[in-house]
């Protein structure tokens, strides 16, 4: 079984947004797919409640301790809410074998982004390398100032895998109204976004 934690302690990061896409897709590849909505806001619930009958069936769970599947076929992609610290980070990286820090390009988030990835590196299961941890910048746009700054911050972050870098574009918005993921939409309007994913999906190793 594969656990992926979308986790950053600064809210309005993008955790459900990137949640949601990936459960989408792992679910749609046939993978008994498990998301595990912690935030308080329950966006990724709400996401899963407008999610067409006729697409890939993501099972849904506000329960962080739930058992559940332990088989190769089944991955758990966990939504956790913002300002989680100390105790209890370590209890929720316990769960996790890989996790996702998504980062906006903001002065703001940038900074909260360095303090949480140092708290990461501090915590024992990180520091053994049994949980792989990868770095997302997300809502970008290309060639701005604060992204390539953000681009240039998360190539030097020693020991963390920066993945890749999502655009900021209405594709997400239409994401969230339909309960619908990047591959499950057009691929003409979201070829872009489609090429933006694959580094994440490659990271995962969803085969392995």
């Amino acid at each position: 079984m594969k656990s992926i934690m979308v986790i950053n302690s600064k809210g309005g990061s993008g955790k459900t947004t990137v949640s949601v896409n990936l459960a989408a897709y792992c679910a749609q590849k046939g993978f008994q797919t498990t998301l595990v909505d912690l935030d308080p806001q329950q966006s990724s619930s709400q996401w899963l409640e407008v999610r067409p009958a006729s697409k890939s069936k993501i099972r849904g769970t506000k329960n962080f301790n739930k058992p559940l599947k332990q088989d190769k076929n089944s991955i758990v992609i966990y939504d956790v809410p913002a300002a989680i610290y100390g105790a209890k980070l370590v209890t929720y990286i316990k769960k996790a074998n890989m996790i996702i820090v998504p980062v906006l390009p903001s002065p703001i988030d940038m900074k909260a982004a360095k303090a949480f990835i140092q708290q990461l590196r501090s915590m024992g299961p990180v520091i053994r390398n049994k949980i792989k941890v990868g770095l997302v910048a997300n809502r970008c746009r290309a060639n701005t100032n604060i992204f390539l700054e953000l681009d240039t911050y998360l190539l030097r972050e020693k020991g963390m895998k920066y993945i890749t870098a999502f655009r900021d574009n209405t594709n997400y918005i239409k994401s969230a109204r339909t309960g619908l993921g990047i591959f499950e939409m057009g691929e003409s309007a979201t070829a872009q976004d489609r090429e933006e994913w694959k580094p994440l999906v490659k990271w995962i190793e969803l085969n392995k």
